[in-house]
């Protein structure tokens, strides 16, 4: 692991910076139509289709109706607020 830090660079912690978070393209929530999961933008500004079987990167969590979705926009990944919130 030493030997991998060293020719890699320190890791990143999996959490936004609030730079990260003040640019980020918003919030979601995620809204279920036949089965098929679609993340609306809480200020109506658009929606993202959630691929089957997509989750969160960081907890490895699905994405259920009702949770709220944050976009990062210079990645356009889309994670779970409560994950990606975590401001360091």
């Amino acid at each position: 692991m030493i030997l991998l830090s060293s020719l890699l660079g320190p890791v990143k912690p999996p959490v936004a910076t609030q730079e990260d978070l003040t640019s980020a393209g918003g919030v979601y929530r995620v809204v279920e139509y036949s089965g098929s999961l679609v993340a609306e933008a809480l200020d109506g500004a658009g929606a993202i289709q959630i691929p089957n079987g997509d989750r969160c990167l960081i907890c490895l969590g699905d994405y259920e109706a009702a949770e709220e979705l944050r976009q990062l926009t210079k990645c356009a990944h889309v994670f779970h607020r409560d994950c990606i919130d975590q401001v360091r």
